[in-house]
């Protein structure tokens, strides 16, 4: 979406406001006495990704202000605040950014070229915003400021799909969540009854598509595959959570967002009346069991998480895990693991030891999560329906 980083070449005061139609002089190119271009050679304000080994062929390159010669500081900040105005001339926003941060870092007194450069850049970024990017999730990006709205419109990548060719594919798993500006694509998952692929569903124009994936940890239970050529942005998870950290709101603005366009989503769908998207039934259970997870060798790994069973199926089986962490919650996602849980069964008490792994956590409120697991190999229906009958209830869908 950004344009990249532009060899920099020679910047005269035409470029910067001497000419009456391209505005007033940008900050920090003050014009030499006489009324003379003065010619700016910008290997002095800051070396290219391609060049960074390349010495300058005169002046002073950008360097640490604890290195530099006495009195060279206000040069130094000079040099850094010059290149901040260069990049976001070239719309190359992530270096400007880069550099406003150094600036920050090399004079945080220095308030007035702070605040000046990040209004700049802020400004810019609104203004090379496109108004049609933003009309199909206009209602979205009315609840961000200024602010909000273009850091999260340049943290957007945009990329295209021709037909028949996969976004995403059930049971993987990534961190994106795709925004559908043009063509359309369907949603189909694999019926495990009749053996086959089913549609259910048609995306297009306006769509959000991987939220579920996106906010929590969790693979695709569905095939989403382009029936014309399309475009897409996406948001990747990494860069929505660098996006929070400097602007908290967005997250439940977004996360709100989202959940309506699923529900509003889900009510078009087409609903077959063959389709079945579980392999095994599905049935309540509560017993407490241990989960351990398991290295490469098949040996438990140290320290152990208890949770309370809430679902079962010769497939595998749900958990529910009290002040669980992120940081554990993100180690056993795909992980392989073992959990074990006690039962009886006509007055005797039986072990039930499976290996599996962990394909979804989805957290709750009060630091609650629900833990899903897939078993390598299925358990037998009878052991399935004993384990079931200790909670007295009946199976469901």
């Amino acid at each position: 979406m950004q344009p990249g980083s532009t060899a920099p070449g020679k910047l005269t005061e035409k470029n910067h406001g001497t000419d009456p139609e391209a505005g007033p002089p940008q900050p920090g190119f003050a014009l030499p006495a006489g009324g003379k271009s003065k010619v700016i050679h910008l290997h002095e304000v800051a070396l290219t990704e391609n060049n960074k080994t390349e010495k300058p062929r005169r002046g002073v390159a950008l360097q640490s202000a604890g290195t530099s010669a006495p009195g060279s500081k206000e040069a130094l900040i000079k040099k850094i605040f010059e290149a901040i105005v260069y990049y976001t001339n070239q719309s190359n926003f992530e270096k400007a950014q880069a550099l406003h941060t150094r600036l920050v870092k090399e004079a945080p007194n220095a308030i007035h070229l702070i605040v000046k450069s990040a209004e700049f850049i802020e400004n810019r970024k609104k203004s090379a915003m496109d108004p049609e990017k933003i009309r199909p999730w206009a209602d979205l990006f009315n609840q961000f400021t200024s602010a909000e709205a273009a850091a999260f419109y340049f943290a957007l990548k945009d990329f295209v799909v021709r037909p028949n060719q996969p976004v995403f594919q059930q049971g993987n798993c990534d961190t994106r969540l795709y925004f559908i500006h043009s063509g359309r694509l369907k949603i189909k998952y694999f019926d495990y009854n009749i053996r086959k692929n089913v549609a259910i569903g048609v995306l297009g124009p306006g769509d959000i598509a991987g939220i579920e994936t996106f906010f929590t940890l969790t693979n695709h239970t569905t095939n989403l595959i382009a029936a014309d050529i399309s475009k897409l942005s996406y948001l990747e998870k990494a860069d929505y959570q660098g996006i929070v950290r400097e602007h908290h709101n967005i997250e439940s603005r977004l996360f709100q967002y989202c959940e309506n366009k699923q529900l509003e989503i889900q009510n078009r769908q087409e609903r077959p009346e063959t389709g079945n998207r579980r392999a095994y039934q599905r049935y309540k259970a509560e017993l407490m069991a241990e989960l351990r997870r398991l290295d490469e060798n098949g040996q438990p790994i140290e320290g152990r998480m208890n949770g309370k069973m809430t679902d079962i199926s010769a497939g595998g089986l749900g958990l529910f895990v009290k002040n669980l962490k992120i940081g554990d919650a993100a180690c056993l996602h795909n992980s392989r693991i073992m959990v074990s849980a006690s039962y009886t069964q006509y007055g005797l008490t039986h072990e039930l030891i499976k290996t599996g792994s962990v394909v979804s956590l989805k957290f709750h409120p009060l630091g609650e999560c629900t833990v899903h697991v897939q078993f390598e190999e299925p358990i037998d229906d009878e052991r399935v329906i004993a384990i079931a009958q200790q909670a007295d209830v009946i199976a469901y869908i």
